[in-house]
């Protein structure tokens, strides 16, 4: 079997993927070594894996206050230092040493993607979103637009929107470009693609511009049944949804974990109960939480967990009533078990959860990333609502929850959409497009960058 090297981030969602996907291979046969710049250490070795820790990346450096001028006439010297500081001076040597016969690579870690194709490594990129690729009747993931519906859903509609988001993109880097002189993340790139002798492109055709990876193949930790229906592009493999039902949340204290637990023991069957999830990637927003918190406050037989995700206060919320319970952070996974519904803000990997357990949603998407896209697809597919999280009074977030509640047709496409879903790890398709890569790999070691899946 293989030596495989995974490789995210710092970003939570998508590490919570990959270590769904790490045990896939292991029990696949494979030899897993997991490395990030973000110390992941405790968490991954708590489950046995190897850990590797990487220096540390800054894709946008920070600058003292100086003159257009100046920056400039220094700008040669700024670019040096911020390719130096991209976390990638001992990368290859780093993993030269570990053997590895595949990297596979978070794909928004664009530095160390061209530093291992330069040193000849076999590479897979790892994808948390659906699809990114500008298809037919596949709007970009940002927008909430749904296929066939209003003019907004006609070919022409999507059409333009992502001619709108190219334009869009375009005027942002041409913005930086000019405010950082040289030093903009695009520029950034550039340069230290120049230096290996990377071929860089910006693109275009892609949701995450920059994208200069031409036909790196790609693993979608996602269930394609989930996506807008597509031909997929020729790299996009999708290998299912990752959850991992028994994975460790380091961040739950010992006390909160003792108090849901006792709670969840105890309360009478009869209740309903509704999960309401915060970002952990974006602070809360407080008045919408106390309207959540009035519109089941005034349903006594309802009972409302709300996990903050470390990053509001639950001092914050005032005064709760008796069948709404506030912590830090949460056991998602166990409260997902328990749950009639979840209220959240449209993150994919929470989706795939709440999937997982045959939990309907209700969505209230921050406008961040690909929240709103994902929010379209699961009113797409039935599988939950989708509200408006600065105009929803208490009595509308309570009558969208009433019908979550009520509405058999709801839990039983998100039970079909489940079973599609389970399908992926039941068929091992993860580890069997992990095989294609490997075989793959061997045949075209001369030109890493374009092994396709």
């Amino acid at each position: 079997m293989a030596h495989i090297v995974c490789i995210t981030g710092g970003l939570t969602g998508i590490f919570n993927a990959s270590l769904a996907l790490v045990e896939q291979l292991v029990v696949a046969g494979h030899e897993v070594t997991y490395a990030s710049p973000a110390d992941w250490r405790d968490a991954v070795e708590a489950q046995g894996i190897a850990y590797v820790q990487l220096e540390e990346w800054v894709m946008q450096p920070s600058e003292p206050p100086m003159s257009r001028a100046l920056k400039l006439r220094q700008m040669r010297g700024r670019q040096r230092k911020a390719v130096s500081e991209l976390g990638v001076k001992n990368f290859a040597q780093r993993m030269r040493s570990l053997s590895p016969d595949l990297l596979l690579i978070d794909i928004e870690m664009h530095p160390h993607i061209m530093a291992a194709v330069d040193a000849g490594f076999a590479v897979g990129l790892l994808c948390q979103f659906l699809s990114v690729w500008r298809r037919p009747h596949v709007p970009p993931i940002h927008t909430s637009i749904v296929p066939g519906k209003s003019w907004r859903g006609s070919r022409l509609g999507i059409e333009l929107s992502w001619l709108q988001y190219r334009w869009r993109k375009w005027q942002e880097m041409q913005r930086e470009r000019w405010r950082r002189v040289g030093c903009d993340r695009v520029s950034i790139l550039r340069c230290y693609a120049k230096r290996i002798g990377y071929r860089y492109h910006l693109g275009w055709d892609q949701w995450l511009v920059p994208y200069p990876h031409n036909n790196l193949p790609i693993l979608c930790l996602n269930a394609r049944e989930l996506d807008f229906p597509h031909a997929p592009h020729p790299t996009m493999r999708y290998v299912g949804p990752m959850v991992q039902p028994h994975r460790p949340q380091l961040q739950v204290s010992e006390q909160a974990q003792d108090e849901i637990t006792h709670f969840l023991s105890c309360r009478s069957p009869n209740r309903l109960l509704i999960y309401c999830s915060c970002s952990t990637f974006v602070q809360g927003n407080v008045r919408f939480l106390q309207r959540v918190i009035a519109a089941v406050a005034a349903q006594p037989q309802w009972d409302l967990v709300l996990g903050l995700g470390g990053r509001l206060p639950v001092r914050s919320l005032g005064e709760l009533p008796p069948n709404v319970y506030a912590f830090d952070w949460v056991p998602q996974m166990l409260l997902l078990q328990h749950a009639a519904c979840a209220i959240y803000n449209g993150g994919i990997n929470s989706l795939n959860e709440c999937l997982y357990y045959g939990v309907p949603m209700l969505i209230y998407s921050l406008k961040r990333y690909d929240q709103d896209g994902n929010a379209a697809r699961a009113i797409y597919h039935g599988l939950g609502i989708a509200g408006d999280i600065e105009r929803d009074s208490a009595v509308q977030i309570g009558e969208y929850l009433q019908q979550l509640l009520s509405d058999d047709g709801y839990r039983r496409r998100v039970s079909v959409m489940s079973d599609c879903a389970r399908a992926y790890e039941r068929d091992s398709r993860a580890a069997k497009a992990v095989a294609t890569l490997l075989q793959s790999s061997g045949s075209t070691q001369e030109e890493p960058q374009y092994v396709t899946a």
